[in-house]
């Protein structure tokens, strides 16, 4: 054999080699603080949250994620609209050459939907992150509630899971990234958007304002929108006018419990604003129950999943 064909096979080797061993874009990420948020245990969905670091002198990127604590895992992100923040799906997460990428509330995150289970504080949770490509890296993200808990009290959460006003069955927003204190809700109508939270009975949801805005994200038809939105023209302006009763009799009863009413006399005007509040709760639990209509059922799921995250 001739030298120059011995060379051509020891240079082939040679590359067949360094491919063979060339490092992953998995091994070339460091993966530091995982954590999956805690969420009151009926809660659909939940979040992780961690920080990864491109060592590679080229930028990569996550194109996808799977939980084992749920059905679903997407990637997503928070945008800024108008200074109201809304959930959106991504494609992907680029990870820039050199750079730590910061999956946090408020931003990149990674959307665990249809829980199988609550998430437990201390509890790890196998996540597999894929890259493009198409190496994958498994951490143990650890439950942790959002915030730590303070003297002993429990956690509270960073991100608002609270219900937002009631007038179009929907709208929960918040101004600023994750914030929870001095969160403005809005649906767009009130003049006095935290006033209006207290009339809201938390324990049921307002979903048609938030499913409006994330037609994309839901999948809705146009026909689907339109009739969520019919809903709310024919029943918005009564509600608005329930929450503004309700705002004056209570006014009402400070001021007169502050002028020494009768207790027969308060506690009268006390039933008309609990009756208003039924009021209320009714219509909401109706226009749930035309969303389930509206919506298919793996629309209203992911809907469910969406609501607590926003």
């Amino acid at each position: 054999m001739k030298p120059t064909s011995l060379l051509a096979i020891a240079a082939g080797c040679l590359i067949g080699w360094q491919t063979a061993f060339a490092a992953t874009v998995a091994e070339s990420v460091e993966i530091s603080d995982p954590y999956v948020r805690m969420v009151p245990p009926t809660a659909p969905a939940s979040a992780a949250f961690m920080t990864i670091k491109n060592t590679d002198g080229k930028d990569h990127s996550v194109v996808s994620a799977k939980g084992y604590i749920n059905k679903i895992t997407e990637l997503h992100t928070h945008i800024h609209d108008n200074g109201v923040m809304r959930m959106r799906r991504v494609e992907k997460i680029d990870l820039p050459a050199g750079q730590t990428t910061a999956l946090q509330p408020g931003g990149l995150h990674i959307m665990l939907i249809n829980l199988n289970e609550p998430v437990k504080d201390g509890q790890k949770y196998q996540i597999d992150l894929t890259f493009e490509d198409g190496s994958t890296k498994t951490v143990e993200a650890q439950g942790r509630p959002i915030v730590p808990p303070r003297n002993g009290m429990g956690a509270g959460p960073k991100m608002g899971t609270g219900m937002g006003p009631g007038m179009k069955c929907g709208g929960m927003m918040m101004k600023g990234p994750g914030a929870m204190s001095g969160a403005q809700l809005s649906n767009g109508r009130n003049s006095n958007p935290m006033r209006m939270v207290m009339h809201a009975n938390p324990a049921f949801p307002n979903l048609t304002g938030i499913a409006v805005k994330n037609a994309a994200e839901l999948n809705l038809s146009a026909e689907q929108v339109s009739e969520l939105k019919g809903w709310t023209a024919k029943h918005g302006d009564k509600m608005q006018k329930m929450f503004q009763q309700v705002d004056v009799l209570e006014k009402e009863l400070i001021q007169d419990a502050l002028a020494g009413q009768p207790k027969a006399e308060l506690m009268a005007k006390f039933e008309k604003t609990l009756a208003l509040r039924k009021q209320i709760a009714e219509t909401k639990i109706d226009c749930r129950d035309n969303m389930k209509k509206v919506l298919s059922a793996e629309q209203f799921d992911k809907l469910a999943s969406i609501y607590p995250m926003m």
